[in-house]
């Protein structure tokens, strides 16, 4: 049991080491340099091309971007929370923080990554509902499409590494 709690929090201190890294590297929500600054342009694209992909209609459109924004506030106090434990995980192990100031630390970073993903299910839920039986039908074969190019990137990407 204590290889498990050893490794998950290796895996949470890890991550949010890289995490934090990348929010260093591109603070306020930038994306970096391929031009998908504030504003969310990519995520904008991929919402309009999954809007005309699925045939949404306007009534669709409106109620997805009403569900967006009715939890714009709690996603942006989430995202400064996290920086805050990010950056506290990054102060303690600097200055060589005990391991139990560690874990209290990972657990609080653990607890909004599960937020995290909990709003994330929730938010895909909202989706899904307000889809068609046709809709829900063409999502799945967009999903199963993806997945498929998925599998063979890292199949190249296995291979590859056998080459090695």
């Amino acid at each position: 049991m204590n290889k498990w709690k050893a490794l998950a929090g290796s895996l949470i201190i890890g991550g949010a080491l890289t995490t934090s890294g990348l929010v260093m590297a591109f603070p306020d929500g930038d994306h970096g340099p391929r031009g998908h600054h504030k504003g969310g342009f990519h995520r904008e694209h991929m919402f309009d091309r999954l809007a005309d992909e699925l045939d949404l209609t306007e009534g669709q459109i409106a109620q997805l971007e009403a569900n967006r924004e009715a939890g714009k506030e709690n996603r942006k106090a989430d995202r400064k929370a996290m920086r805050e434990v990010h950056k506290q995980l990054r102060e303690a192990i600097e200055s060589g923080a005990d391991q139990a100031a560690l874990d209290t630390l990972a657990v609080k970073l653990g607890q909004l990554e599960v937020k995290k993903f909990q709003q994330m299910h929730e938010q895909r839920t909202q989706f899904e509902s307000i889809l068609t039986p046709e809709q829900k039908t063409r999502l799945d074969e967009l999903k199963a499409k993806r997945e498929a190019r998925h599998e063979k990137r890292m199949q190249r990407w296995k291979d590859s590494q056998n080459d090695e």
